[in-house]
């Protein structure tokens, strides 16, 4: 991304960082604890939190991936024998919205069975039956999390999936709830943060 990514603009021009815009957002959606695992520059990240009530975590094992993290975060909560269900959200999905996480939870938590999880998907998304995220985990599925192996090199060659491999698992028991292409859109590398720049309904920050 030529820079650290936490630390980009948000693509509306409106100077909140990445990392930033995703805490707000969690926090919007009336999440607590909200745990934020940092890792890479993680010195430099941890000033954009401040003000906010989340809880920041170091990963000292970053170099081996987005799983490790994960995992930093499923432990920090663990202990939090209250905690029912985890949202488990990346930083670089810039227009996020709280109310798609309240959705998300809303379908978690309401009346029937309780599923293994819940996930968003476009349209797109759902007729070739893949997902999104985020994605919320229910409290049984995190020793599963905490027993997977992986590393930034099987990540890098799309085999290393992290909870994907446990939603696989339980695909029967995942709901699948709707959502645009804007809410579920990640910024991957340059161009994707270029196009977000200039996408409809974002104003490009200097």
């Amino acid at each position: 991304m030529r820079r650290i990514k936490a630390l980009l603009p948000h693509p509306d021009g409106s100077g909140r960082t990445l990392v930033r815009t995703a805490a707000e957002t969690l926090l919007a959606a009336g999440l607590a604890p909200v745990i934020v695992v940092l890792g890479h520059a993680r010195r430099e990240i941890a000033p954009e939190l401040r003000g906010l009530t989340v809880r920041a975590v170091p990963n000292p094992a970053h170099e081996r991936g987005m799983l490790s993290s994960l995992q930093v975060g499923i432990r920090a909560l663990a202990p939090e024998r209250h905690i029912f269900w985890t949202v488990v959200a990346p930083l670089d999905q810039p227009f996020l919205s709280a109310g798609l996480i309240r959705r998300l939870i809303a379908t978690a938590t309401g009346p029937r069975q309780p599923p293994a999880a819940v996930v968003p998907a476009t349209p797109a998304m759902e007729r070739t039956g893949t997902w999104g995220l985020p994605v919320v985990l229910r409290r049984r599925l995190f020793p599963e999390v905490l027993e997977l192996s992986g590393t930034r090199a099987a990540e890098a060659e799309g085999r290393d999936r992290g909870a994907g491999r446990v939603l696989a698992r339980h695909r029967p028991d995942v709901l699948v709830v709707p959502a645009s292409e804007r809410e579920l859109l990640d910024l991957d590398d340059w161009a994707s943060y270029e196009r977000a720049r200039h996408a409809p309904g974002a104003v490009a920050g200097g």
